[in-house]
């Protein structure tokens, strides 16, 4: 805290009173050679006051002190990582260490994408296949429609199996001969996908999918609705017997004779069946049909295509993201060494702002105790007249000789400090500039290659790693005897 202006001129009235008094003793004595009590008490009170702003200044000169050595530590650091930057080539290392670190994980990234698709074309190639696989990008999606089919075709044959057990009773019977109907009918459309394959074993176990479908879709769905006719006798016979439920022989019973009735046909005996009977049959041969052909295309034409399209499509987009996150660390890295560059740039030029700052922190210290020096020096001789005055004219002998001349405290102030710290940093400013101009310029001209390098590294020589990538993976595919045809 500063000087508070007028703490010492405050005490001038009192003087002027204690100047009368001591003149009126005839006090101090005319022959006295150094001031009195009254005036060596306030000359005191003037030089705490002075110590106490020499105290301040000095806070403030050894934090300059010690701005001065971390400023010039910095600069030494600065001019160390510019001659650094300048001579090496530190670009080009960075981007390789940080590809380094990625390089594991792309090559077994790699060869596996490699091996999948090594193995599709394998595949392609064995079965003459030139189109791309398709299939439903949602298998489950895919059935949910055969899942619906099989709900429609329950609640239809509901109304048509419902007998004394209710719409309840028929549509669990329904519902066991929806789903037995429509899962065989899909796996064997799964079963005739063979048929577009080029080995006879295939394309004959294809042509017996079909085959079967068609004999079980019509046979199977006649089954159901002789035994339809089959089970609405037997719940008369339930009614007639006062039976809770049919028992299991009369049910094993009925389904013989829907059978016997349903091949019958090929004897040429057709069974005899009603409306609603012969309804559900052309209803359970649509269904049939519907699901041979969900089955046949829940995935590629070609067996085993689809699956290992889909394993490929896997490993390439864990290969791909592997080498984004690659590509993305070097990038990273390369503009961090750009950033770098840059940042010594800016703390050359920031470093002579710095001394300039500290040459002002100094300079306003040592303009702010001159300041608050006079001021005391100031009051104090107001003080010290106001007393001698007011001596010299009540007092009828002459006032002693020192009376005239003031006592001046700033003659013991020392300036030597502040010329120190003043010299220092002109010094320090002096440094700074000089590596700035021989630097900054050549600093620029480094970012600039460096930018410009940055373009072909990520662009031109990522790629080019990639490529040796490739080779690593292809020679530890060779090594386990797992090469084929990637092409």
């Amino acid at each position: 805290m500063g000087y508070i202006a007028g703490t010492i001129s405050e005490s001038r009235r009192q003087m002027e009173e204690l100047g009368v008094k001591e003149g009126g003793f005839l006090r101090p004595d005319s022959a006295a050679d150094s001031p009195d009590l009254n005036e060596i008490k306030v000359i005191l009170q003037a030089k705490q006051f002075v110590e106490a702003e020499e105290a301040e200044r000095t806070d403030s000169f050894v934090d300059a002190e010690k701005k001065i050595s971390d400023i010039d530590q910095k600069i030494e650091a600065i001019e160390a990582a510019c001659n650094s930057n300048l001579e090496h080539d530190l670009l080009e290392g960075a981007f390789r260490s940080a590809l380094s670190k990625e390089e594991h994980s792309l090559v077994v990234a790699c060869a596996k994408e490699l091996e999948t698709r090594a193995a599709l074309n394998s595949f392609k190639t064995r079965n003459q296949i030139a189109e791309p696989a398709h299939y439903p990008p949602d298998q489950l999606f895919h059935f949910a429609f055969l899942i619906m089919f099989v709900a429609i075709e329950t609640v239809v044959n509901a109304f048509f199996y419902q007998g004394s057990s209710g719409l309840l009773g028929g549509a669990v019977v329904a519902l066991c001969v929806s789903v037995v109907n429509m899962s065989l009918a899909a796996g064997l459309g799964s079963m005739y996908r063979y048929v577009n394959l080029p080995a006879t074993k295939d394309k004959s176990t294809g042509y017996v999918g079909i085959g079967v479908f068609i004999i079980l879709a019509f046979v199977m769905n006649l089954i159901f609705s002789t035994f339809r006719v089959q089970y609405e006798l037997l719940q008369q016979q339930v009614l007639q017997e006062n039976l809770a439920e049919p028992t299991t022989a009369m049910l094993v019973t009925a389904f013989k004779t829907a059978v016997a009735d349903a091949f019958s046909v090929f004897l040429l005996k057709f069974p005899d069946i009603d409306v609603m009977s012969f309804v559900l049959f052309f209803v359970g041969v649509i269904c049939s049909g519907l699901a041979f052909w969900k089955g046949y295309t829940h995935d590629d034409k070609h067996p085993g295509y689809g699956e290992m399209d889909r394993r490929h499509k896997a490993t390439e987009h864990a290969f791909n993201d592997a080498k984004n996150r690659a590509f993305e660390t070097a990038v990273a890295k390369v503009h961090q060494i750009a950033d770098e560059v840059d940042e010594l740039r800016s703390s050359l030029i920031s470093s002579q702002r710095n001394s300039h700052a500290l040459k002002a922190q100094v300079q306003g210290a040592q303009s702010t105790f001159d300041g608050n020096v006079r001021k005391i020096q100031g009051e104090l001789n107001l003080v010290i007249e106001a007393y001698r005055g007011a001596n010299r004219a009540t007092r009828s002998t002459p006032a002693p000789k020192y009376f005239e001349s003031l006592p001046n405290i700033t003659s013991e102030v020392n300036t030597q400090r502040v010329e120190d710290l003043l010299q220092a940093i002109d010094e320090l400013s002096r440094k700074s500039k000089s590596i700035a101009d021989d630097k900054v310029t050549m600093l620029g001209n480094k970012l600039q290659q460096i930018r410009n390098r940055i373009h072909q590294l990520v662009q031109e020589d990522f790629q080019k790693y990639i490529e040796t990538v490739r080779q690593s993976a292809t020679a530890s595919l060779r090594a386990q005897g797992q090469v084929q045809n990637v092409g």
